[in-house]
C-alpha cells in the first residue's frame, strides 16, 4: 500500500469516528428534544409560500409520518418528554397550528382522521366565529375527537412583550382567553402560543400562574433552556419540505440541534 492510501484511510477512519462520535452526541443532548412543527394557513387558494401550505403537500407530510411510524403527540407528551418525565422514542414529532383559521377544519382536520394523527391548534379568541375563522361547532368538534387539542393564541394576538408593561392586560390576554375556552368547550385548556413567538420572563410567568402547562414559541433566544416548557421551540413548515430525505431531516433531532448553534 503506498504513502498516500494510507494517509487517505487514516483520514476516511478519522472522519468516520468524528461523524459517529458527533451522532452519538447530537443523539444524548437532544434525546428529550421534541420537534414541534408549526403550521397556519391549509388552503388550495393562494401560494406555496411558508406559512401557506397547499392541502395536497399537507397530505404528503401526513402520509410520510403515518406510513414511517412516526409517534406524533399532544402537547401534554411534549411537556412530559421535555422535563425528562418519560422517555421520547426515537421517531417522535408534534404537530401545531397557529391562529385559527377555518380551512384547518376544512382540509387539515380531514387527514388527521384519516391518518390517526394529533394536532394542536392555538386560537385566537376574539376571533372565533369571525369569517374565515373558526367556529364553536367546529372547536368542539375537533375537541371532541381526540385528536385535536386546542390551546389559547391570546384572545387578541398582540406582541406580548409590548403588552407586558401593563399587568393587567397581559394577564386578561392569556386567563382571559383560557377561560373563554374552557367555558366554549367544557374542557380544560393547558397550553398557550405566544403570538409571533414574542415572550420574556413576565409572560411566562404569567403563563404558569394562569394555569397554563406549557408555552409555545418559535425561535427563542438563545438564553432560553432547551428544557423551557414555557419556550418550546417549533420548526416552520412550508410547502418545500415535501421530499422524502428533506422532511426527514427537518424533522430529525438533527435539524434542531443545528439550528439552535446557528
Amino acid at each position: 500500500m503506498t504513502k498516500i492510501k494510507r494517509i487517505a484511510l487514516s483520514v476516511a477512519a478519522a472522519l468516520l469516528i468524528a461523524t459517529a462520535g458527533l451522532i452519538f452526541y447530537i443523539d444524548t443532548s437532544s434525546s428529550s428534544t421534541v420537534p414541534v412543527l408549526m403550521y397556519h394557513t391549509i388552503d388550495p387558494k393562494g401560494d406555496d409560500m411558508s406559512p401557506h401550505i397547499l392541502p395536497a403537500i399537507f397530505e404528503k407530510q401526513m402520509d410520510f409520518l403515518a406510513r414511517h411510524h412516526y409517534n406524533v403527540v399532544a402537547p401534554e407528551k411534549v411537556v412530559a418528554y421535555t422535563r425528562k418525565e418519560e422517555k421520547m422514542p426515537w421517531r417522535t414529532v408534534a404537530i401545531t397550528a397557529d391562529d385559527g383559521f377555518e380551512n384547518f377544519y376544512t382540509y387539515a382536520f380531514p387527514l388527521l382522521k384519516k391518518y390517526n394523527l394529533k394536532a394542536t391548534v392555538f386560537m385566537i379568541t376574539d376571533k372565533i366565529g369571525e369569517p374565515g375563522m373558526l367556529n364553536w361547532r367546529e372547536l368542539r368538534e375537533m375537541s371532541d375527537s381526540g385528536l385535536v387539542t386546542i390551546g389559547s393564541h391570546t384572545k387578541s394576538h398582540p406582541w406580548l412583550p409590548t403588552v407586558s408593561v401593563d399587568e393587567d392586560r397581559l394577564r386578561e390576554e392569556l386567563a382571559g382567553s383560557k377561560k373563554r375556552l374552557e367555558d366554549g368547550l367544557g374542557r380544560r385548556v393547558d397550553f398557550i402560543c405566544y403570538p409571533n413567538g414574542g415572550f420574556n420572563d413576565l409572560i411566562k410567568e404569567t403563563a404558569r400562574q394562569t394555569g397554563y402547562k406549557g408555552g409555545f414559541t418559535t425561535n427563542p433566544a438563545k438564553s432560553s433552556k432547551i428544557d423551557d416548557i414555557y419556550a418550546i421551540r417549533r420548526i416552520k413548515m412550508s410547502s418545500t419540505s415535501v421530499s422524502p430525505l428533506i422532511l426527514w431531516g427537518k424533522i430529525s433531532r438533527y435539524y434542531a440541534w443545528f439550528k439552535e448553534r446557528r
